[in-house]
C-alpha cells in the first residue's frame, strides 16, 4: 500500500512539472515557462502518437508542452500517415528544431523501418526538423539527433537509415539553397531495444555545444521566425516531395556530368586546331538525350507544386550548360575551320603564281577563281556536319561570311608580300637563264601603228592589235578632233582624220 501511495504521489509530482506551452490556434502560453529556465541542454522529444514514449507522456490535447525537470525537456506529438498535420502541430515541431540542443524522435517501430524511413509517419516528422533548420536555423550550431528504434538493430540497417536520413535533408537544403551538410548539422544517434533512451539523451543534451539563452528569449524569437517565414503551412510536406527534391538534383547532376565529360573530349580536339567529326549529329543527339533522360527521370517531381518549380530551374540550368557549350565548341571548331580554308587558299593562290607564265593575266585568274570555288565549296561541306540547326548554328550566314572573306584574300593576294617575292624569284629564274645559242640571221619585221581622230572631245578611245610571225598591226581610235589641247599640238589646226606610221624592224643574230 505504500509503495503504490509513493509511485502515486511521483507520477503527481511530474505531471505537476510538465507544463502546456501551446493552445489548440498555435498561440505560445510564454508566461507558462519558468523565467530561470535557459536553452542549455534543452531536449526536445517527439513522440508517436499511438505509442507511449519513455521520456514524456503529454495528455491528448497538448501540442508542446515543457517538463522543467533535469534537463529541461520540450515534448511534442508527432504526425502521422493518416493525419494531416495542422499548422499548430507544424509550430510546435519547428520549435523543437530550433531551440533544443537534443531531438529525440521516438517510437519508431520495426514496421516502420523495414517500410523506409522515406515511406514512414516518421519521414514528414524529419521533414519537417530539417526544413526549419535549414531555412530559419542554419547558423545554430551542431544538434544531437537520437532516433529510438523499438527493434533490434543491425549495421545493413543502420546504413540505410542513414541514406533515407540524409535523402531528407539534401531535399531541405536544396529547397533553402543551403550548402549545409547532414554531418554538420547533426550529431546522429541511432538507439535501439535495450539500449537506455533517457540516460543516452541526457547525456547527448549536455554534450552538445550550442548558444544558450533564457528558455523565454530563445521560444519567443524561434516563433517570431516561423511566424514571419510563413513556413508552418508547407513545412510537413509528405515524404515524396523531399525524395523529389532529391531525385531531381541527382538526375541533374548525373545528366551534366555525362555531358562534360563529351564536352571535354570536344574541347580538347577544337583547342589542338581540329574539327570533331560529325560534330552537328552528336551535339544535337547529346542535347536531346541530356533534357529528355532528365525529364523522363524526374516526371513524378511535376505533380509536386513544391518541387515542380525546382525541377524547372534545375532543367534550365542544365539546358543552359549543355547548349552554352555547345555554342562555345562550335565557334572554336568555326575559327579552326576557316584558319585552315584560308591557309589552303593562300597556297593554292600561290602555287597558281608559280605555275602561270609570267604576263599570263587571263589563265591566273581562271586559276585562282578555281581555287576560290574549291575553297567555298570544301568550306561549305564541312558546314553540313558542324552546324546544329536546333540552337541556330546554321551554316547559312557562315558560308556568306567566309565566301566574302574569301573573295577579297583573292583579290588582295596579287599585291601581298608572298605573291610578289614569289613573282620576283620567278622574275630573276627567267632572266638568268642562259640562252641557246642559234644559227646566223637577219630577219625584217613590219610594224605599223595607224590612228583615227574623229570629231569629239575624247569621250572614246579603244585599241586593237594583231601580230603575224614578225609584223604587226596596232590600229587605234579617239574621237579627240575637237579638243582644244590636241589642236594647239598640232600648231593651232586639226589633226588628221587617219594617220599611219609604218616602222621596218631588222633583227640580226650573230
Amino acid at each position: 500500500m505504500n509503495a503504490l501511495l509513493v509511485v502515486f504521489l511521483a507520477s503527481m509530482a511530474t505531471a505537476a512539472q510538465a507544463a502546456s506551452l501551446m493552445d489548440g490556434s498555435g498561440n505560445l502560453k510564454i508566461s507558462a515557462v519558468p523565467q530561470s529556465l535557459t536553452s542549455e541542454s534543452l531536449l526536445a522529444v517527439i513522440s508517436n502518437p499511438d505509442l507511449p514514449s519513455s521520456l514524456s507522456s503529454p495528455s491528448g490535447d497538448d501540442l508542446l508542452s515543457l517538463d522543467s525537470s533535469d534537463p529541461p525537456c520540450l515534448s511534442c506529438r508527432g504526425p502521422t500517415l493518416s493525419i494531416q498535420p495542422s499548422d499548430p502541430e507544424c509550430v510546435s515541431i519547428s520549435l523543437c528544431s530550433l531551440t533544443a540542443s537534443a531531438i529525440v524522435v521516438d517510437g519508431i517501430t520495426e514496421g516502420d523501418v523495414e517500410a523506409g524511413l522515406l515511406n514512414s509517419r516518421h519521414a514528414v516528422t524529419l521533414s519537417a526538423l530539417f526544413r526549419a533548420r535549414a531555412l530559419l536555423g542554419s547558423d545554430g550550431g551542431k544538434q544531437s539527433l537520437l532516433l529510438s528504434v523499438n527493434g533490434e538493430g543491425s549495421a545493413s540497417l543502420e546504413k540505410e537509415m542513414k541514406g533515407d536520413l540524409n535523402i531528407l535533408f539534401l531535399a531541405s537544403v536544396a529547397e533553402a539553397k543551403e550548402s549545409i551538410s547532414f554531418d554538420d548539422a547533426y550529431d546522429l544517434k541511432l538507439v535501439f531495444a535495450g539500449s537506455d533512451l533517457k540516460s543516452t539523451a541526457k547525456e547527448a543534451a549536455q554534450s552538445t555545444d550550442r548558444p544558450s539563452a533564457a528558455l523565454r528569449e530563445s521560444l519567443q524569437e524561434a516563433s517570431s521566425k516561423i511566424d514571419a517565414s510563413q513556413i508552418t503551412s508547407e513545412v510537413l510536406d509528405p515524404p515524396q516531395a523531399a525524395s523529389a527534391l532529391v531525385a531531381v538534383g541527382e538526375a541533374h547532376s548525373q545528366q551534366a556530368r555525362s555531358a562534360r565529360v563529351k564536352f571535354a573530349a570536344w574541347r580538347s580536339r577544337a583547342a589542338r586546331g581540329l574539327l570533331v567529326d560529325n560534330f552537328g549529329a552528336e551535339a544535337s543527339d547529346l542535347r536531346q538525350k541530356a533534357l529528355s533522360s532528365f525529364e523522363a527521370e524526374t516526371l513524378a517531381a511535376a505533380g509536386l507544386p513544391t518541387v515542380a518549380s525546382y525541377r524547372a530551374t534545375m532543367r534550365k540550368q542544365l539546358q543552359s550548360l549543355v547548349d552554352g557549350t555547345i555554342t562555345e565548341v562550335y565557334q572554336a571548331q568555326l575559327t579552326n575551320l576557316e584558319k585552315q580554308t584560308v591557309k589552303k587558299l593562300r597556297a593554292t593562290l600561290l602555287k597558281n603564281v608559280h605555275n602561270n607564265d609570267v604576263g599570263d593575266a587571263k589563265e591566273a585568274m581562271d586559276n585562282n577563281a578555281a581555287a576560290l570555288r574549291a575553297a567555298i565549296f570544301t568550306f561549305e561541306s564541312s558546314m553540313d556536319d558542324l552546324e546544329v540547326p536546333s540552337l541556330g548554328l546554321s551554316k547559312e550566314k557562315a558560308v556568306r561570311d567566309m565566301t566574302a572573306k574569301l573573295n577579297d584574300e583573292v583579290m588582295s593576294f596579287p599585291d601581298s608580300a608572298p605573291a610578289k617575292l614569289k613573282r620576283a624569284k620567278q622574275v630573276k629564274k627567267v632572266v638568268s637563264k642562259n640562252k641557246k645559242p642559234t644559227e646566223r640571221a637577219i630577219s625584217f619585221g613590219l610594224d605599223v601603228v595607224a590612228m583615227l581622230r574623229p570629231d569629239g572631245f575624247g569621250s572614246l578611245q579603244g585599241f586593237a592589235g594583231y601580230q603575224l610571225g614578225g609584223n604587226s598591226l596596232t590600229f587605234g581610235v579617239h574621237n579627240d578632233a575637237d579638243d582644244p589641247q590636241v589642236i594647239s599640238q598640232f600648231g593651232g589646226v586639226r589633226p588628221p582624220l587617219l594617220r599611219v606610221q609604218p616602222k621596218l624592224r631588222v633583227d640580226v643574230e650573230m
